[in-house]
């Protein structure tokens, strides 16, 4: 049932999509650790705004670059997968890293139309670098820009150069900001790296999930490395791109400041697409629809016992 509903692209996937998003958010107003007031509507809003136009984001970004077949998937499992990180409305700067991650991926992926090339190197930069503000280890996501550059327009040697224009313009604004506010640059968390892997074994929770995720990408790695050979040379690239925002991602999240949480959503664009696409290849549609439905019941299991 699930896979017939969205199994096609229709406007009202996306309707439906912002009804399970925002069961997530009541959920999440009244479980027991919190008090409802004003405030915290005023605090977690602009954080439901920001989730929903991140999903808008990821539906233009795979039907635009064909990284799926024509249906919501990809939609539908970006939605649910946000179900996994129950308290996602409370950290608004992961939030932002992520849509501005998906920012620079867009820009990314569209080097192979090799048109305003320079241009689209430089947005790139500019998302990232402006997502490095939040956290330093985000500088790691310049290896997709990298590699996008490698696969699409490597021969030009003034593309590489391009993105140090986009973080010299960014961390020059910001140096000027911080002289302006008589902060120092030395001692700003910008500048400082932590070269430890920032891995607590001691939350099962944050172990369960990753052990969910790598479960899924696992037997999605296996079938997509099947069907490898019957992709076009395009559709080849845009998943090795995608491929490497994933592993990008997971050395972002070992590596990432211990003041940042929730770090595993940056995962989540890349395992949605994955996802879907085991999902259209699946010929026994009562297996994606019962796939489906159990990602849907852990998903609620996440937010109803946080």
């Amino acid at each position: 049932m699930i896979t017939s509903v969205f199994g096609k692209s229709k406007p009202i996937n996306f309707i439906l999509c912002t009804g399970i998003l925002l069961v997530y958010f009541v959920i999440h107003l009244f479980s027991s650790d919190k008090v409802f007031e004003h405030a915290l509507l005023l605090l977690e809003i602009p954080v439901l705004i920001l989730l929903l136009f991140s999903l808008l984001m990821t539906n233009f970004i795979v039907k635009k670059n064909d990284l799926t077949q024509k249906n919501d998937f990809a939609l539908f499992l970006a939605t649910i997968f946000l179900g996994l990180f129950p308290s996602i409305f409370d950290n608004i700067k992961i939030v932002c890293i992520y849509l501005l991650l998906l920012f620079a991926f867009r820009r990314i992926i569209t080097l192979g139309s090799l048109r305003s090339v320079k241009q689209k190197i430089f947005d790139a930069s500019l998302y990232i670098s402006v997502a490095l503000l939040f956290d330093s280890w985000i500088v790691v996501y310049f290896v997709v820009l990298y590699v996008g550059i490698l696969m699409y327009v490597s021969g030009d040697y003034k593309n590489w150069l391009v993105p140090f224009i986009g973080v010299v313009v960014v961390i020059g604004l910001y140096i000027v900001y911080l002289c302006s506010m008589e902060q120092s640059v030395l001692i700003n968390p910008l500048f400082q790296f932590d070269i430890k892997i920032n891995y607590s074994a001691t939350s099962y929770r944050r172990i369960a999930l990753h052990l969910f995720i790598t479960m899924l990408f696992s037997i999605i790695f296996v079938i997509f490395f099947l069907k490898y050979k019957t992709y076009s040379s395009q559709k080849k690239i845009s998943f090795l791109l995608t491929k490497a925002l994933f592993f990008i991602g997971i050395t972002y999240v070992l590596f990432a400041k211990n003041v940042t949480q929730n770090t595993e959503l940056l995962l989540l664009f890349p395992l949605a697409v994955f996802m879907a696409n085991l999902l259209e290849n699946m010929e026994n549609k009562r297996i994606a629809d019962t796939l489906l439905l159990l990602l849907m019941i852990v998903s609620f299991i996440f937010n109803i016992y946080p």
